[in-house]
């Protein structure tokens, strides 16, 4: 009897003991799940609802409507890297400019620079936050730190695009050459990386 008793009496502790280790660990589990939610909410937080960018510069000039190019071929040679006897310009409507450039591996590219009419900050706004909620949208931060860079998913075109700012500036480009071969993804890539040289350079020659 005495035996019985001493068994069940450790049996009982050990059950305790048990239980008292399982809530514990159900406890910290539960506060790392809190915790790491926290910081999830923190980082994500700003993406979603604030796009307030430091400015660098006063980029009036750059966004205001005028009737010139916003770049001279010899600039936007300057800006691809490539010699001035390689960009043309091919055509100038109302400060919409077309400029036909011959990359080194000898494919023609236009490439061109408009100022979109918007004249409003919230369509703007809602430009950049629509980019940012959508994932098949490819916008990023310009290397000034002060303006988004936002691609069509579709046609290709890359939007600058600025807070303080109505107007934004359109980068496009076309290859029609029926008569050469279609390009490569190499050089369609380097088409496309030209569109961003062309984005920062425009920014920081207008930062004023």
């Amino acid at each position: 009897m005495k035996n019985t008793f001493v068994i069940s009496s450790i049996a009982l502790v050990i059950l305790l003991f048990t239980a008292c280790k399982n809530s514990e660990k159900k406890e910290g589990n539960s506060t790392n799940s809190t915790s790491e939610s926290e910081v999830k909410a923190k980082v994500e937080a700003p993406d979603g609802n604030n796009i307030d960018l430091k400015q660098k510069g006063d980029y009036t000039q750059l966004y205001s409507i005028s009737e010139k190019c916003k770049l001279t071929p010899t600039q936007l040679g300057e800006a691809l890297g490539y010699d001035e006897s390689q960009v043309k310009e091919q055509s100038n409507y109302q400060g919409s400019c077309w400029y036909q450039v011959t990359h080194p591996s000898n494919f023609t590219v236009n490439y061109g620079i408009s100022l979109e009419k918007w004249r409003d900050k919230d369509i703007v706004e809602d430009a950049i936050k629509g980019g940012q909620e959508n994932d098949l949208i490819d916008i990023r931060v310009s290397e000034s730190g002060d303006t988004y860079l936002k691609r069509h998913p579709v046609q290709g075109f890359l939007l600058l695009l600025n807070p303080n700012y109505g107007n934004p500036i359109k980068i496009s480009y076309s290859y029609l050459n029926p008569n050469t071969p279609k390009l490569t993804d190499a050089q369609k890539e380097g088409r496309k990386q030209n569109t961003y040289k062309i984005a920062n350079y425009l920014i920081q020659h207008y930062q004023n």
